[in-house]
């Protein structure tokens, strides 16, 4: 006989482990159900060593527009809020300060560094103030050090940089969620989803054979949603692109983060160096740019399952060609990053290219590829309006039914996403969602 549960949510990534603690703490659901494919939580693009692990905050995202950067920026309050309960030394695993910048490099991205800073921008970011060569030299001296001088350089400083480990931080949210008692909450490693079965009343999740109903189902699965749902029929005109990404270290040489430009509407677009909270002496450059054609970066056996999150047909081909053919930027984003992938000249040219124009006297022998380390991120492409999705997508199903495809700043997002996913669930089961008690914990609510 099926176990039964009031929500049922697949996936214990970030998202997945937002979910399980917003919806378990703030609605009065009685019982919630965690699957999770692997061992523990967040093994996979959540783990520290498959991101940039940053908490985006909007002021140096510079491809983002204002209501963007504003959403941004209140979901990362949000995970601060959070975080700030935390006992010091758990805190601490989960979320560091860090220095933060944005860095233009020449005279289009200086240029686009001004026109961002706008009075709508010092608006929504008072504390971020631009900065020129004597103060980055004062601050990030690696930045400056054997640069040209002739070269023009320009930069925001944010008053709010963080680094997160989103696996350290997945854990704090399931033990949080276990401490309710007023909820049964159930969390199943080791399970892995093969089949969802939706219903008018209910909907079924097997796991091995096993059959678990829910009234409601979140699919928090990362690369495998847009898997799921088309499986089920659902998201006919969308396909994903998985975009990989590798890395590069040095010793420390950077005192933070310091992100590039990025190219309005490329959301991959920009190599940034960072610093890593599982490792002080060292900074990661990257991430390089690849199309990864399965849905796990480590796990070729995961070929097939990509296959079916694209439709070859003529709307998915003209969607690419019109996407990589029909954008100058994109064409020279993916010739680049194809040299990169290459052995040898491929360290040589990202030396080249990226890093140095963020430290120009790093040497090649100090450069080193980050073996295991980055991940895999659904890029969603709409076949009807043939572009790339930016930002989080949600699609919903006919019954009580909900797939996550979050590319960036997706697990910035966690606990946003999570918030607007907690109040569906609430208002189809008809429960309470507690709006005072989130905001007195978590910050206010704020209308759309």
């Amino acid at each position: 006989m099926a176990k039964e549960y009031d929500v049922i949510i697949v996936g214990g990534g970030i998202i997945g482990s937002a979910l399980l603690y917003t919806i378990s703490t703030y609605t009065d659901v009685k019982s919630v159900l965690l699957l999770e494919k692997y061992k523990d939580v967040a093994l996979l693009n959540s783990n520290s060593a498959s991101n940039s692990q940053t908490l985006h905050w909007g002021d140096v995202e510079t491809n983002y527009s204002i209501e963007k950067a504003r959403d941004t920026k209140e979901a990362s309050e949000r995970v601060l809020k959070f975080t700030s309960k935390l006992p010091k030394s758990e805190r601490d695993l989960d979320i560091q300060a860090c220095q933060k910048m944005v860095l233009g490099v020449g005279d289009f991205e200086v240029g686009r560094v001004e026109s961002i800073f706008t009075d709508k921008f010092r608006e929504l970011f008072p504390g971020a103030k631009k900065i020129g060569k004597d103060e980055l030299e004062r601050i990030e001296p690696n930045v400056m050090k054997g640069r040209d001088p002739k070269e023009k350089v320009q930069a925001i400083l944010s008053d709010a940089g963080y680094m997160v480990n989103f696996n350290a931080l997945a854990h704090s949210l399931v033990k949080r969620a276990a401490e309710n008692k007023d909820v049964k909450i159930d969390v199943m490693f080791n399970s892995n989803v093969t089949k969802i079965v939706e219903r008018e009343s209910d909907n079924s999740v097997f796991v091995n054979g096993d059959e678990y109903k829910a009234r409601f189902v979140d699919v928090a699965a990362g690369t495998y949603s847009l898997f799921f749902a088309r499986e089920m029929g659902y998201a006919s005109n969308l396909s994903a692109l998985e975009v990989g990404g590798n890395f590069y270290w040095s010793p420390k040489v950077l005192n933070g983060k310091v992100y590039r430009v990025q190219i309005g509407g490329i959301p991959f677009a920009a190599v940034h160096g960072d610093p890593d909270i599982t490792n002080p002496n060292i900074t990661r450059f990257g991430p390089t740019v690849s199309m990864a054609m399965r849905l796990e970066r480590y796990n070729p056996g995961t070929r097939m399952a990509f296959m079916k999150t694209i439709e070859f047909d003529s709307a998915t081909l003209a969607s690419f060609k019109k996407i990589f053919l029909g954008d100058s930027d994109v064409r020279r984003i993916l010739k680049n990053n194809l040299v990169y992938m290459m052995p040898v000249v491929g360290k040589e040219q990202f030396l080249k290219n990226e890093v140095q124009s963020i430290v120009p006297s790093l040497k090649g022998s100090e450069l080193h590829f980050a073996k295991g380390v980055g991940g895999i991120r659904p890029q969603v492409v709409d076949e009807k309006k043939m572009s790339l999705v930016l930002g989080e997508s949600k699609i919903p199903g006919r019954h009580n039914l909900i797939f996550n495809v979050t590319p960036s700043p997706g697990a910035t997002s966690c606990l946003s996403i999570a918030l607007e996913d907690a109040i569906k669930v609430a208002k189809l089961l008809d429960v309470e969602f507690k709006k005072d008690k989130y905001e007195k914990e978590l910050g206010p609510i704020r209308s759309k």
